[in-house]
């Protein structure tokens, strides 16, 4: 039988909160090169500035809303943030 890998272990060494801080970052350059106007981008945009609930890292809210994010940049065409979401899931959430 083959063990699953301690996910706490097999964290080590992955930047996750450096890794979500640089998609959020490009989220953000991608907002507003393409002058987007989206109701779940204001939301979230809200939220990781603690305006809209409590403030928490980039990492607990891309966790958090990690379908809404696919489906926006679904919307918006981002094939490489979507990359850089699905790495976010797999490695880190």
């Amino acid at each position: 039988m083959q063990q699953r890998p301690d996910r706490y272990i097999s964290f080590r060494d992955i930047d996750c909160d450096g890794n979500a801080e640089r998609f959020v970052t490009a989220l953000r350059a991608a907002m507003r090169a393409g002058e987007r106007d989206d109701p779940f981008w204001s939301y979230f945009e809200a939220k990781l500035e603690g305006r809209n609930g409590p403030k928490h890292d980039a990492l607990y809210h891309v966790h958090c809303n990690l379908n809404p994010l696919r489906e926006l940049l679904e919307r918006w065409e981002e094939s490489e943030l979507e990359a850089m979401l699905e790495a976010l899931e797999i490695e880190c959430c």
